[in-house]
């Protein structure tokens, strides 16, 4: 199986995920957060909770890597490590392209927009943001047409306050967004 880093260990002692995540869930992310840990290992505690499938707790595993996400961006950074702990996560419970906005679409526009008003509120994208939203974009499988439009309002907001579309990162204007470039 994957070897994840402490970080994801240091999440699981978290007092909210402790109390907040289902018994059955927190013994498998234990269990996935013990180097050497193996896939059957999983499927028997999924077992002793008379649960046949890892894809019967997909909704929850969802819940847990969207804490996780909350928890990796408290300092604005993804770090390398972290997004592969993210990416063997998705793996191991079987979450695949789609399924983050599928079931909680909500969560993750929440979570994005946050990470855009940050991004956004200087009117200025420096290298290291423009690294972030690729791996924002990538935390949760989105295209790129699903990502576009979900910074679209950012975007135009920081437009209007006067920054130059060079000066943020963006391929295009967003959609019926006209902007004069004249003396600038």
């Amino acid at each position: 199986m994957f070897k994840l880093s402490e970080n994801f260990s240091r999440f699981l002692q978290k007092q909210e995920i402790r109390t907040e995540t289902a018994k059955h869930l927190l013994e498998v992310a234990d269990l996935i957060a013990v180097p050497g840990a193996e896939i059957k290992q999983v499927e028997n505690t999924l077992k002793h909770y008379r649960i046949d499938s890892i894809d019967h707790i997909k909704i929850e595993s969802i819940d847990l890597l969207i804490s996780y996400a909350h928890y990796i961006l408290e300092d604005g950074v993804i770090t390398e490590t972290e997004a592969y702990d993210f990416e063997a996560l998705k793996r191991i419970f079987r979450i695949r392209e789609g399924e983050f906005l599928r079931y909680r679409g909500l969560d993750v526009r929440e979570i994005l927009q946050k990470e855009f008003l940050r991004i956004y509120s200087d009117a200025f994208v420096d290298r290291k943001e423009e690294l972030e939203k690729v791996n924002l974009q990538a935390l949760f499988d989105l295209s790129y047409d699903q990502f576009q439009d979900i910074k679209k309002d950012t975007v135009i907001s920081a437009l209007l306050d006067g920054a130059h579309p060079r000066d943020l990162d963006i391929a295009v204007l967003p959609k019926g967004f006209r902007v004069d470039l004249g003396t600038r």
